[in-house]
């Protein structure tokens, strides 16, 4: 037991403060009981906080203000995790993120391959949306994943020639290829919008 509980906070410490995480992460190194004993134990001694129920973090200790609270993307993506789900921020958040919009969501939203949901941990409402364009069953690349969500998030009447342009430098000919191949995944608005990233592409090189 001792073993493992020190190859467990060997691999909390391993981590940056600010870590937030679930018993899942240890689970190569002991069964689940003993996991959620150790944790328990490292909560009492105030090396870990226990943030809701199997999500935890090794905090940040400010010499001023104390305890600081984690990332509400650290929290979201731990509480994904425990799920076992996929995420990425939501349309709004990827069209910013990419340059195809300059206007910042307010609200925490990310799109999952699991359940539409809204969770809160330490005040933080967090929104999981789910969406069809990001899931296990179709290998999308993380670039292909966001371009697609943040199009379908801009809508067939708000896409630019610009944002037409921006994608096609963040696809690498492997995305083009692979959303070439599963153009039945998509609406025929979009599919209108994928081809001409893709031809555009392809008229260059020729």
């Amino acid at each position: 037991m001792k073993s493992v509980s020190d190859s467990i906070l060997r691999r909390i410490r391993a981590k940056q403060h600010g870590w937030v995480f679930t018993p899942k992460d240890f689970i190569d190194l002991a069964p689940r009981n003993t996991i959620g004993i150790t944790l328990y134990r490292l909560v009492k001694k105030g090396i870990i906080r226990k943030l809701s129920h199997g999500i935890y973090d090794f905090p940040v200790q400010h010499p001023k203000l104390g305890t600081l609270s984690p990332s509400p993307d650290a929290i979201a993506r731990a509480m994904a995790a425990k799920k076992g789900n996929t995420i990425q921020p939501n349309g709004a958040a990827l069209a910013n993120l990419l340059g195809f919009d300059l206007q910042v969501p307010a609200k925490l939203k990310y799109i999952t391959t699991g359940n539409s949901v809204q969770r809160k941990v330490l005040n933080h409402p967090t929104s999981f949306i789910h969406s069809k364009y990001i899931n296990n069953k179709i290998p999308f690349s993380t670039n292909s994943i966001r371009v697609i969500n943040a199009l379908n998030h801009l809508g067939k009447n708000n896409i630019t020639d610009d944002i037409i342009e921006k994608s096609q430098k963040i696809l690498s000919p492997k995305d083009k290829l692979q959303l070439k191949k599963n153009l039945k995944q998509f609406p025929d608005w979009l599919v209108y919008y994928i081809l001409k990233i893709i031809r555009n592409t392809d008229e260059r090189n020729s």
